[in-house]
């Protein structure tokens, strides 16, 4: 808990956290590489409008982050709008996402959806993706963001599982 409490206190004074390098800003952009694939199969086969604005606003969510880290990596300065964003526009855009399912539910098929991702190998590769998002969950909760060791942890295990995800809805 006091790192927790530590790096709120860090991140309102602005300072910049150590370790962040290129190479962990370009590592942040697989995930969202790998979100954009599949959520752009997903849009090209569900005519939601409304799902589609929120997939943009997840990448967006997703594409400032990785600018937050490349501005760290790049010219030491902590532009702290890139990193909070995320925790507005990402809930946003899923929230979108789930409305889009409901309000447009007439344009997709559970019954489809369902056959396809208990599939082989779909099954396997989703399942492996969920499991990863629950293991990011579980960091978003016990790790410090600002902690270059946890960041690498965190982006590894988010780049694997968006990658599965990615996998389950292409295949």
């Amino acid at each position: 808990m006091a790192g927790r409490m530590s790096s709120h206190a860090d991140e309102r004074s602005g300072s910049v956290p150590e370790g962040f390098t290129l190479s962990m800003a370009l590592m942040d952009c697989l995930p969202v590489a790998f979100f954009c694939v599949g959520a752009g199969v997903l849009a090209t086969r569900f005519e939601s409008p409304l799902f589609r604005v929120g997939v943009v606003l997840i990448v967006l969510a997703g594409a400032l982050k990785v600018c937050w880290k490349l501005v760290i990596a790049l010219a030491r300065r902590d532009i702290r709008l890139l990193n909070r964003q995320m925790r507005y526009l990402m809930p946003v855009g899923f929230a979108l996402v789930i409305i889009s399912l409901v309000v447009d539910r007439a344009k997709w098929s559970p019954v489809a959806v369902l056959a396809h991702v208990t599939a082989m190998p779909s099954l396997l590769f989703l399942v492996a993706g969920v499991a990863g998002m629950f293991l990011m969950s579980w960091f978003a909760r016990h790790l410090d963001g600002r902690d270059a060791k946890a960041n690498w942890r965190e982006q590894a295990v988010n780049g694997i599982s968006q990658l599965c995800i990615m996998l389950a809805i292409v295949l």
